[in-house]
């Protein structure tokens, strides 16, 4: 049985399971997202995300 890994989307919050996600590459760090919308917003300013999921 494959475990489940939780990530949480660092524009909006959410938890879910991380095959669920659509993921972004930042400063060699993978970002996981609930949808192509919290992607696209934290692509406008990753600095202000990716220091809200540190």
């Amino acid at each position: 049985m494959k475990k489940i890994v939780k990530v949480t989307d660092p524009v909006c919050g959410l938890e879910f399971d991380e095959d669920l996600s659509v993921t972004h590459e930042y400063k060699s760090k993978k970002y996981h997202f609930c949808c192509d919308g919290c992607k696209k917003i934290f692509i406008k300013k990753p600095k202000k995300w990716s220091k809200k999921s540190n």
